[in-house]
């Protein structure tokens, strides 16, 4: 018996070991991407854990991971279903049986789950964000295009995806094939590494290969070699005598505890012997995957890639040809990225980007977006283009309707499809031209897709023309931007048609209301300010500012431009400020602010609160001599300036008094001024009296002034008195002298 039981005992400790084992196995496959492999171990151990509890769910949770990625979704569908009918789940195993439902099952099936959800979490904002996704794809199925999607080679096996234009046909990605005495198999997918295969003629697009002729790899693209990796994605320029082609890196990743063998791009030249390696590009790194390129309109180069600093996921980056070397990778931002994935960008020939996502608002699996050129926005395809499947790698062109595409949504296996539709975009010719009707070379031109809000700028060439596409159907405005000299651009809009439209922008414009406003240092309105402007014909004129320290003018007529505009203002340095040109033919537009800048302070200021005067005199005193001198200096320096001195009393004595006082004091400045060497012609005297006191010191509201009665006294200082007792300084402009005369 004791026998028996220690047979037992150690047959039992062989069958824990085994599984012990068998999961280190797996685990190790997992962290190593070997997920068809790591698949089949984990689906044993969950089979043969069912009733094990916590095993069981552990199991069943992997096979669910590792099904999803190799991309056997009913695999995954199977685990998951019993997963989230385990104790012991979480929000997290909803999240992923929810996104396998949207590949696999129906609304219905959807609507009862997200029920079920709602009263295992009712406070979860995940089965929140789950019940919006279900209305999201609700939306999703009334959001359909006027096209066909049919099977390009329904005869075919394996899996075929990613196809790019080349000759007259198509090269695209296929693991149907092994290349080789002993095709490798790829441990992530259990398919055959794939290969690239060339359809010459799109009228014949299964043509039969004889055996001889697949021995020969005559039914293969092997125009840029072949290694034992993945080959593809691939891309051609324009001219087709350049190449990128995605492969795997022959170093692998073993920062971490996995070994991983990451992407990289390589480029080709086309040369008379047959293609060859171009530069190595210099951002593939073992840390990281770049592939999935492709080239845009202007040959740049945008690809795929999980380097650091991004979004989250795989992002799209672009790089540049600049000083013989590919420029550092610029993300192509938030618009475009998420915190998924982004992948196979296609650059039609208007020039939008077409990308696949798991990370954006989807159906179920990659949903396929456009990017227009020059857009801030992305927009979902509709159905039959996008649907609960993996949707990628579209290649379109607008113009026509015809493209093609890549999808799983047959039999959960990656096929090309033809897809047959109408045009989508109409071509706009944009014209802009300056007021005398010459072409506006280098202007900037807003294109805004009123629906959608999506604004993007392109800019006229030297015949002042552009060239863009519109999705038909849609209204636009066209506006050109504001440039130097201008303030009232014009703008038309209207809807795209299947004709060529033809917009002409015209700049012609009356320019009206012009102002230019003066502040200090500080930023505060100077008034007095004296505004010297010039025409293009040299002719002159002067004006000063208001109290708001603004002037401003009319120009109802081309001899009434400015071009520019010198500012003097006493106690600050002169400024010089040239208006910029408007279009040819256009009046200038102006609304400009300056900011004077304050003598340095090696030049003693002018400070004519100085200069005072004793009660009832008009005499100057000796410090009044000294501020005035100033003046005198700063006048000869400034020969062109023509001023105002004004003489201002207290409010004691009767206004009459007052005024003649006044008057007196302002004549003796400029008597004195006169007498060192100013002409007289440039200085005028003028007194005010008390009609402009700075304080309360009136007749009306202080002691000392006549009438206000005892009851009524506010005391006013012999400070403040001083304060009234002034004289100021006014520049004048142009003829104002002969005027205030």
């Amino acid at each position: 018996m004791k026998q028996l039981i220690v047979i037992v005992l150690l047959a039992v400790c062989g069958i824990v070991q085994a599984q012990f084992e068998q999961e280190n196995w797996a685990r190790e496959c997992t962290d190593n991407a070997q997920y068809f492999e790591a698949y089949s171990l984990w689906n044993s151990l969950a089979s043969e854990s069912v009733g094990q509890g916590v095993e069981h769910l552990k199991f069943a949770r992997q096979a669910v991971f590792c099904a999803e990625k190799s991309g056997l979704f009913e695999e995954a569908f199977h685990w998951s279903k019993q997963v989230v009918l385990m104790e012991g789940i979480g929000v997290d195993d909803c999240e992923v049986h929810f996104r396998l439902m949207k590949r696999l099952s129906s609304e219905a099936e959807r609507d009862r789950f997200i029920g079920r959800l709602n009263a295992m979490f009712p406070d979860e904002e995940l089965v929140q964000g789950i019940a919006l996704s279900q209305e999201i794809i609700r939306k999703y199925k009334s959001d359909t295009l006027d096209c066909r999607v049919l099977r390009l080679r329904p005869q075919s096996k394996g899996a075929e995806y990613a196809a790019t234009r080349f000759a007259d046909g198509l090269v695209f990605m296929t693991s149907a094939v092994g290349s080789g005495m002993a095709p490798l198999e790829d441990a992530w997918t259990g398919r055959y590494f794939t290969e690239l295969r060339q359809i010459q003629d799109l009228q014949n697009p299964e043509p039969h290969f004889s055996l001889v002729q697949q021995l020969r790899g005559e039914d293969l693209f092997l125009e840029l070699g072949i290694e034992r990796t993945h080959h593809g994605p691939v891309d051609f320029d324009s001219d087709e005598d350049f190449a990128v082609i995605t492969r795997n890196q022959s170093s692998l990743d073993t920062t971490d505890s996995s070994v991983i063998s990451r992407l990289e791009l390589e480029f080709y030249w086309k040369r008379e012997s047959g293609w060859e390696p171009a530069q190595p590009f210099p951002w593939n790194s073992p840390l990281y995957s770049c592939g999935h390129a492709v080239f845009d309109l202007e040959a740049n180069v945008i690809f795929t890639s999980d380097m650091p600093g991004g979004f989250g996921g795989m992002d799209l980056y672009i790089s540049r040809w600049e000083n013989d070397d590919w420029s550092k990778p610029e993300n192509l931002g938030p618009a475009i990225n998420s915190s998924g994935n982004e992948l196979f960008p296609v650059v039609s020939e208007v020039g939008n980007l077409y990308f696949a996502t798991d990370g954006w608002p989807s159906a179920g699996g990659l949903d396929l977006y456009v990017h227009p050129l020059g857009s801030n926005q992305i927009e979902r395809l509709g159905f039959p283009i996008n649907g609960q499947w993996d949707d990628f790698a579209f290649i379109t062109d607008e113009r026509t309707g015809q493209g093609w595409l890549s999808s799983n949504r047959q039999n959960m296996t990656d096929a090309l499809y033809h897809v047959d539709g109408v045009p989508t975009v109409g071509a706009i010719k944009l014209f802009a031209q300056a007021c005398d009707g010459s072409p506006l070379s280098s202007a900037e031109v807003s294109i805004l897709e009123a629906k959608s809000g999506s604004v993007r700028n392109v800019i006229t060439d030297e015949q002042g023309k552009c060239e863009l596409y519109g999705w038909l159907g849609r209204e636009y405005v066209l506006s050109l931007l504001p440039f130097p000299g201008m303030k009232s651009p014009p703008s038309t809009d209207f809807i795209v048609s299947a004709a060529m439209e033809e917009v002409v922008l015209d700049v012609s414009f009356a320019s009206k209301e012009n102002s230019i406003v003066i502040v200090d240092e500080n930023s505060e309105p100077v008034v007095n300010a004296l505004l010297k402007f010039e025409k293009a014909n040299g002719q002159k004129a002067q004006f000063v500012t208001d109290p708001y320290g603004r002037f401003e003018w009319s120009a109802p007529s081309q001899s009434e431009d400015y071009v520019s505009v010198m500012v003097t203002l006493i106690n600050y340095e002169d400024q010089a400020h040239a208006f910029e040109p408007p279009p040819p033919g256009c009046l200038i537009s102006i609304n400009d602010t300056l900011q004077m800048s304050p003598w340095d302070d090696s030049i003693e200021r002018i400070d004519l609160k100085n200069i005072f005067y004793d009660l009832g005199s008009s005499s100057l005193r000796s410090e009044s001599k000294l501020e005035l001198s100033k003046l005198v200096e700063y006048m000869k320096d400034k020969p062109e300036i023509r001023v105002e001195l004004s003489s201002h009393t207290d409010c004691r004595d009767d206004q009459s008094y007052n005024l003649q006082l006044s008057q007196s004091r302002a004549e003796n400045c400029v008597k004195y001024i006169i007498t060192k060497g100013i002409s007289e012609t440039r200085i005028i005297a003028k007194g005010y009296g008390e009609s402009r006191l700075l304080n309360v010191c009136s007749d009306t509201n202080a002691c000392g002034c006549a009438p206000v009665t005892e009851s009524e006294c506010e005391p006013c200082s012999e400070e403040m008195h001083q304060a009234n007792r002034r004289t100021e300084l006014r520049l004048l402009a142009g003829n104002s002298l002969e005027k205030e005369k």
